[in-house]
């Protein structure tokens, strides 16, 4: 691995590490209830686990449930949903985990949570609770923005490949998926009343179990068709037989 690429990933994870010391420090309880909630719900979505194209990694839908956290919890119980959400994903039904990519994943995933949540909390000032979907909307953005950036930057420094193409590969692969789970939060979040939240985390839950079995689905389908393409075009070929052969393709 390059030099720049381990400098890189060390400074990410210090920069997580630093986070996570910062919340532990500032531990404040604002809703039990809520917080097991939506920490139970982005746990569980976890689980949900999709490939990206051409990248050794994969995404959830764990982030719907950590933006609806970014409004209703307090910034340390936001990192540690963000914290158990990435470990979860980053070690349920893996073959073989490496240290540095589950550590990586998971400062990663906090940082872009705390960048998310206190922007969107700079930007909105004491008026954040009164527009709820456009503070989740706004938030998700940044989460989107942030993470993307941090992870197509150490994928682009460890293969030496162009930051910008690797960049605009990842946000082509995850950006309709990732919009789409952020719009469908704004909406909800607006939706349901804030205490309690686990109506709107039961409606959001839905929703993404039913993107996630929707985007699995296509994925089986996108992957068996240059197979059942070619299995095709094969017996085409042995049906007409070599005199056709050339017209064919």
């Amino acid at each position: 691995m390059p030099r720049t690429a381990k400098v890189y990933i060390a400074l990410i994870l210090v920069s997580g590490a630093a986070v996570l010391l910062v919340a532990a420090g500032s531990w404040s309880l604002v809703s039990l209830p809520q917080f097991l909630t939506l920490l139970g719900f982005a746990a569980v979505a976890s689980t949900l686990k999709l490939r990206i194209p051409g990248v050794e990694g994969t995404m959830s839908p764990n982030f719907v449930f950590l933006l609806l956290a970014t409004l209703v919890c307090s910034f340390s119980q936001v990192m540690v949903i963000a914290l158990a959400s990435a470990l979860v994903q980053s070690l349920w039904a893996a073959k073989r985990p490496r240290l540095v990519q589950v550590s990586f994943s998971a400062a990663a995933l906090v940082l872009s949570a705390a960048v998310a949540r206190e922007a969107s909390y700079l930007l909105f000032g004491p008026d954040a609770t009164h527009s709820p979907a456009a503070f989740v909307i706004l938030s998700g953005s940044l989460y989107l923005s942030f993470n993307t950036a941090s992870v197509s930057t150490a994928i682009g420094l460890a293969d030496g490949k162009p930051l910008v193409q690797v960049g605009r590969a990842c946000c082509e692969c995850v950006f309709p998926y990732f919009m789409s789970g952020i719009v469908f939060a704004g909406l909800v979040s607006s939706s349901f009343p804030r205490p309690p939240v686990w109506n709107a985390a039961v409606v959001l839950f839905l929703i993404v179990l039913l993107g996630y079995l929707y985007s699995k689905n296509r994925a089986r389908t996108v992957a068996s068709a240059p197979i059942q393409l070619a299995f095709k075009e094969d017996e085409e070929l042995v049906e007409v037989g070599p005199h056709q052969l050339h017209t064919h393709r």
